[in-house]
């Protein structure tokens, strides 16, 4: 006796990413928010650790998946909003005052919480859902920094990893 198995219709992770990465990123943008987190700056260190932490837990070295990731998750983000839609994504500003330790560690766990849900949720390998983090950094950098600058802001993580 033979099983087949029915799958659904397959899509690229660039195509998938594409439109999940700036939801991602709103969404948590807008819970941190309310917890606290109101500095964007801070956004993105928090969740840059929730991503290392993650990383780190699932055997991924973000230090050279990084790079390869988010010049193409930038190519492909850039135009998934318009530049007005990119500024209204985050409700933080780089000016507003800075987060406590424990509001950014709260940051970075939720970032955790999601990647593992996403993860358990549609099956991912461990390198796909740090892919997906990767890419959710990306859309909050070009919330944060603009569609236009925000390449250099990512070369810059880049290298702090």
């Amino acid at each position: 006796m033979t099983t087949t198995i029915t799958r659904g219709p397959k899509i690229s992770a660039v195509t998938l990413f594409r439109q999940i990465a700036p939801t991602y990123a709103e969404e948590l943008s807008r819970q941190l928010h309310r917890a606290g987190l109101v500095n964007s700056n801070d956004l993105i260190t928090a969740l840059t650790s929730g991503l290392m932490t993650f990383s780190r837990e699932q055997g991924v070295d973000l230090a050279s998946e990084f790079p390869k990731a988010w010049p193409e998750a930038l190519r492909a983000l850039r135009t998934a909003r318009t530049e007005e839609g990119w500024e209204q994504l985050l409700p933080q500003t780089a000016t507003a005052p800075q987060a406590t330790g424990h509001t950014l560690a709260r940051g970075a766990s939720q970032m955790i919480k999601v990647l593992e849900a996403s993860r358990d949720a549609a099956h991912m390998s461990p390198l796909v859902a740090v892919a997906l983090g990767i890419w959710v950094i990306t859309a909050v950098i070009i919330a944060h920094s603009g569609p236009l600058d925000a390449d250099l802001s990512l070369e810059q993580l880049a290298e702090c990893l």
